[in-house]
């Protein structure tokens, strides 16, 4: 099952320096970056030998017809050359598949994990399952597509892959003693699509060359494990004060789905999601019936973070939905299949002094009073307050922007999309100031947002709110005064 609290976590970082049984790779480790954890990427070793080659035999394209992939446990790594044929060499357009046995004692089938609104949290039948990595790469001619099929022959996970590039899945979970299947096929590209008047196989193919590779290897106890892109095939996770989990943005728009299970007492959760080279992530949380609680967007190369995001205890009367909640790691751009990323959930008491998600909508504002609060602006994300103080009082508002944000404050009557006061930062790190903002007598709802394409998941803003009883009884005014650059 994936989970590991913190002290098997460390355990589990601690081997990650060590080589893999027949893969001849080293595994530097390089210092970590600020709070991040190490960076882990695999160098293959210059004077290792390659391993074993097997050249593609036809007939091969249907599952009936096969060819078998042979792999031994001593050397648990087989490279295969094969062709696709343009038209005129074979009839229609060419497949190639696969058989592949995994090495090891065949089990019973486990238990299918549970759907995304099941309260259990049985064993998952990925827990015992062996890693499967696979690469390859178009040498030519047209891109391909490579789908992995269990022995059902449904699909588990698909990639494509353009000429001239390299692609993979490095963390597919299969079963000792069960038979898998790979099915290559070429791709046609974007700018030869026939017209629509055209039939599809009438579209030109040209003959490609390929290279796939395929490694079989061991999980570590908080690995991902695929496929896991739905709420259905999510890995179960145990949280208990800070889990820890590492995964791959393995693919083009990669997604990986967790499962927690809801806690005994309302709940404030944290999310962490160290960067890794190449890719632009994003991170969600849903409740159990996949409503979103919380998101963020991020840049290449950036962490991300998710703040105190309310869970709901799950209580005995609870429908299953609202027994599990699931956090999402998607890569929005780029992909790296080389360095994994570490993800941190924490689940603690809720904070009283930051913002609390979900709060995009004027009906999920978070409650306020005089006093200070901090929250988080990452890329597309915009924040809303509702300040209730005792009679008709005048507020400031001032909110001090962090770095990559212009800051934006909106001042709004509780139902009435008209603002009563406005002000706008002309560049980052500046603080922004609504003064004499009158209640009278009613809520306030503020609206913390930023400029265009703006976004900063790392550093938070602050918001700073006093009050004094009203001046004018009957009607305030809102005169916002031009934003003050920060010190």
């Amino acid at each position: 099952m994936l989970h590991s609290p913190k002290a098997c976590w460390g355990a589990g970082l601690a081997v990650l320096a060590l080589l893999l049984a027949g893969t001849s790779c080293r595994r530097p480790r390089f210092p970590p970056r600020g709070d991040a954890a190490a960076v882990v990427v695999v160098v293959p070793r210059k004077d290792a030998a390659g391993p074993p080659k097997v050249i593609e035999q036809e007939p091969n394209d249907s599952p009936e017809q096969a060819q078998i992939l042979a792999i031994n446990a001593e050397w648990p790594v087989v490279s295969l050359e094969g062709s696709l044929s343009a038209p005129g060499e074979a009839k229609g357009k060419d497949v190639d598949v696969f058989k592949f046995l995994v090495p090891g004692s065949r089990l019973e089938p486990a238990p299918a994990p549970p759907s995304a609104d099941s309260g259990r949290t049985s064993d998952d039948p990925r827990a015992l399952a062996r890693r499967l990595s696979l690469d390859i790469a178009a040498e030519g001619g047209a891109g391909l597509s490579v789908q992995i099929l269990d022995e059902a022959l449904k699909s588990m996970a698909a990639i494509s892959v353009e000429s001239g590039e390299t692609a993979g899945m490095p963390n597919i979970a299969v079963s000792p003693g069960r038979i898998y299947y790979f099915r290559i096929k070429p791709v046609v590209a974007k700018a030869a699509k026939p017209a629509k008047a055209a039939k599809a196989e009438d579209v030109p193919v040209p003959a490609c060359n390929y290279k796939l590779t395929v490694q079989i290897g061991d999980f570590e106890i908080a690995d991902e494990r695929e496929p896991n892109d739905t709420r259905e095939t999510a890995n179960p996770v145990a949280v208990v004060g800070t889990a820890e989990l590492a995964g791959y943005h393995g693919w083009h728009h990669d997604q990986d789905f967790y499962r927690i299970a809801s806690p005994e007492v309302l709940s404030g959760m944290d999310v962490d999601l160290d960067a890794v080279e190449g890719v632009a992530a994003s991170l969600q949380v849903f409740d159990g019936s996949g409503g979103r609680l919380a998101f963020g967007k991020g840049r290449k190369g950036e962490r991300l973070a998710l703040r105190n995001v309310t869970v709901r205890a799950a209580t005995a009367d609870s429908d299953v939905a609202s027994r599990n909640v699931y956090v999402m790691v998607r890569g929005e751009s780029g992909y790296n299949r080389h360095q994994r990323y570490v993800l941190r959930i924490t689940l603690a008491a809720p904070r009283l002094d930051a913002e609390v998600e979900p709060n995009d909508s004027p009906e999920s504002a978070t409650p306020v009073k005089d006093g200070t609060i901090s929250g988080f602006l990452p890329v597309g994300d915009v924040d809303y307050f509702r300040y209730e103080g005792e009679g008709q009082r005048d507020v400031n508002f001032e909110v001090a922007f962090p770095a990559r944000v212009r800051g934006k404050l909106g001042a709004f009557r509780p139902g009435n999309s008209q603002p009563i006061g406005a002000a706008e930062a002309e560049k980052a790190r500046q603080t922004v100031v609504l003064p004499g903002i009158a209640t009278l007598g009613q809520p306030v709802v503020l609206r913390v947002s930023q400029g265009k394409a703006d976004g900063n998941a790392n550093d938070p803003y602050t918001l700073n709110i006093t009050s004094v009883p009203s001046s004018n009884q009957k009607t305030g005014a809102a005169n916002p005064q031009s934003p003050v650059p920060s010190n």
